[in-house]
């Protein structure tokens, strides 16, 4: 059997998700329809936290989610470098994934299935606070309900939307924590870092910026094939 090939529509679903993100920028009241995603990325980044940690053979303790959408995570063991690093990189290749996969036909439901029970599992085996708790549970059922209920279009441009928010709250935050890593301000992954590795937090703020848009990069580039190759040989006019 033929692989499906990509959705003709992918590339028009991927710009209509990054025309609303931008637009949603600039509506006041737009932050309140945002919020429970800015939480989703928080589960996301924390979790990703909790993953380098057990992958690097340390132990995830507890998560906590707070209401201004930001987070912690302890760790124990494992290897700190990885750890550190894993939140806002982790972050953007889940979103950048989301976006790869989002192409495929037939996967969008999947992908919006199979992160609701991520943040389920998430939710229920590490969040150790009533905010985190309530707000997991709320993003996963909707997740899995949008997996099961939407239409296919819907679910893509749904998938490509959570892919996209995930990446541009990233690059928002690394934007955010060059600032802080600059003029000072709370704790932050740059500076915990800096404590590992003794260089400005500025500096790792800048590298992982660097590399979370090498990874913003990678996803792009089936699309931008996609759009080359609808306006490639087949659309020029042949003479005889």
């Amino acid at each position: 059997a033929n692989a499906p090939v990509p959705s003709r529509s992918a590339l028009g679903s991927l710009l209509l998700a990054c025309a609303l993100t931008v637009a949603l920028w600039f509506i006041p009241v737009a932050s309140f329809a945002l919020y429970p995603l800015r939480l989703f990325v928080t589960f996301i980044h924390e979790g990703s936290h909790a993953l380098m940690a057990t992958l690097t053979g340390g132990l995830a303790e507890r998560i906590v989610v707070q209401p201004d959408a930001s987070g912690y995570t302890l760790t124990a063991g494992g290897w700190p470098i990885l750890i550190v690093m894993a939140g806002y990189l982790g972050a953007t290749a889940y979103g950048a994934l989301m976006l790869t996969l989002a192409r495929r036909p037939g996967t969008a439901r999947v992908i919006l299935g199979i992160s609701g029970v991520l943040i389920a599992l998430l939710d229920l085996l590490l969040v150790r606070n009533g905010f985190g708790l309530g707000w997991g549970i709320a993003i996963a059922a909707g997740l899995l309900a949008a997996a099961r209920l939407l239409p296919a279009k819907a679910a893509e441009l749904t998938a490509m939307f959570l892919g996209v928010q995930c990446v541009a709250n990233a690059l928002y935050d690394l934007k955010t924590l060059v600032g802080l890593s600059v003029y000072g301000g709370p704790v932050s992954d740059a500076v915990l870092m800096s404590r590992i590795i003794p260089l400005p937090p500025a500096v790792w703020a800048v590298l992982w910026c660097g590399l979370a848009l090498a990874i913003l990069g990678a996803a792009l580039r089936p699309y931008w094939r996609d759009a080359t190759k609808a306006g490639g040989p087949s659309a020029r006019p042949h003479h005889v």
